[in-house]
């Protein structure tokens, strides 16, 4: 329900008919989509302030932020990779890569002040490669661990590509269950995050290959979109999952499966003639992704004030959620963007129609 209050909805003149909306500020990606994914972005961000010292705050459903980007992300891959497979691992590579060693850099220039060149060198050596740094402490970018993941997933997918474009879904969804499910002799595992790409790929294949969903209407999409979005914050009361235990098999039920309701929803009502259109909302969603490595940078910073020093919780965190999104939807525009038309440049690739990741 948040998500749609807050955006304005176009109606094409023919409902049934798939709207593709690309718009300057959007990347071709479908509209509802990107949208979802400046929820998702600022979810997270509102989540890691709440949890700072100096804050009375206590948002955990907003770390459903990072399940909601998981399920978008299997869902993308399997409809963009569908149109175009060529280049798939290069061009996932130069989206997740370049802009997270710049984040990683940043990071470890304004950590120098607090410690030795030589603790900081190691330390961003390591979280450039995605390790945990020096005595147990997590990457620079402490949400790292998320993007290894996704680097895992579009590996994963890499594969099932060499079966071909239209047969690489569902070969991608048995090598994701066997991941996220199976306990393979003498390797870590299983890894049950894997199964909210899974999900996405799954939301892929109904609303795109099972013609009873072609027949649903906007309503019904947007029904199924505020239902998981309700669900959010209501089934840890059910399944006991809490927040702290991050990479389980509960956390998959009590969040990825309504992130996967939240997206078929938001595919279905668009497919009707219901997207969002806010300039300022697609915008987020085109920043989600520097939203989501720059912020981990700025609670970096605040940690370091002392009590004195801190506003209070409220402000604290609606303060910093609006300068962190402006700063990333800056770096987004002036670097990342950038940067990505001279890397599909040098690759000799262009741009893809359809859904961007």
């Amino acid at each position: 329900m948040l998500i749609l209050g807050s955006l304005d909805l176009i109606h094409t003149e023919r409902p049934g008919v798939a709207v593709t909306l690309t718009l300057k500020w959007g990347n071709g990606m479908l509209a509802n989509l990107q949208a979802l994914r400046a929820l998702a972005a600022i979810a997270v961000v509102v989540f890691h302030f709440g949890l700072m010292p100096p804050t009375s705050l206590s948002f955990k459903s907003g770390a459903a932020g990072v399940d909601l980007f998981f399920v978008l992300s299997g869902f993308i891959i399997a409809y963009s990779s569908s149109r175009d497979a060529r280049h798939f691992l290069a061009r996932r590579f130069m989206r997740i890569v370049p802009a997270y060693w710049i984040a990683t850099i940043i990071a470890a220039l304004l950590t120098l002040q607090n410690m030795a060149w030589r603790d900081t060198t190691g330390w961003l050596v390591q979280s450039l490669f995605y390790l945990p740094g020096p005595q147990g402490r997590p990457a620079l970018i402490f949400v790292a661990w998320t993007l290894v993941y996704e680097l895992a997933f579009y590996l994963l997918y890499w594969l099932a590509l060499r079966a071909g474009p239209i047969r690489a879904p569902v070969v991608a969804l048995i090598l994701l269950l066997i991941v996220a499910l199976a306990r393979l002799p003498n390797l870590p595992g299983p890894w049950p995050l894997f199964l909210e790409f899974a999900i996405g790929i799954g939301v892929y294949l109904i609303t795109e290959r099972f013609g009873p969903f072609h027949r649903l209407k906007g309503g019904a999409g947007l029904l199924m979109t505020g239902a998981g979005l309700a669900l959010l914050p209501v089934l840890p009361y059910f399944t006991g999952y809490g927040s702290d235990d991050y990479q389980s098999l509960g956390r998959v039920f009590t969040w990825g499966l309504p992130a996967g309701f939240i997206v078929m929803g938001a595919v279905i009502a668009e497919r009707s003639g219901i997207a969002a259109r806010n300039r300022v909302v697609l915008m987020l969603g085109a920043a989600s992704y520097a939203i989501y490595l720059l912020h981990p940078i700025a609670v970096g910073q605040l940690l370091q004030l002392p009590p004195s020093a801190q506003p209070a919780s409220w402000l604290l965190c609606l303060g910093a959620t609006i300068v962190i999104v402006a700063l990333s939807v800056a770096f987004h525009l002036v670097v990342e963007v950038p940067m990505l038309r001279m890397l599909r440049r040098f690759l000799g690739d262009h741009p893809q129609r359809g859904p961007a990741g």
